[in-house]
């Protein structure tokens, strides 16, 4: 199945589990969309696409100013699961396509 949608996710950050939605658009091997938490909506830059795996880039906002975040995961059906690489360390993530 494609990695192309829209995803309901949990991260599991040292400040405890944060939900965000996750809006994939595919181009051949180019992935573009948007990350959206509780502090905001962020545009999701270097994005590639391999089969069922993805990775990308965000410049999330916290209160601590904005920081870069690396996701790598894979699309499995309809669940999508990965790990969300910051200056805090690693943090597992999953979730569905809505």
């Amino acid at each position: 199945m494609a990695v192309g949608g829209t995803y309901e996710i949990t991260v599991q950050t040292p400040m405890g589990p944060q939900a965000g939605k996750l809006v994939f658009k595919t181009d051949g091997n180019t992935l573009t969309g948007i990350s959206e938490n509780m502090m905001g909506v962020s545009e999701i830059t270097g994005g590639t696409v391999n089969g069922n795996e993805f990775q990308f880039n965000v410049e999330a906002k916290t209160p601590m100013g904005p920081i870069k975040i690396t996701m790598k995961g894979k699309v499995d059906g309809d669940k999508i699961s990965g790990q969300a690489m910051s200056p805090f360390g690693p943090a597992p993530m999953e979730g569905k396509r809505v």
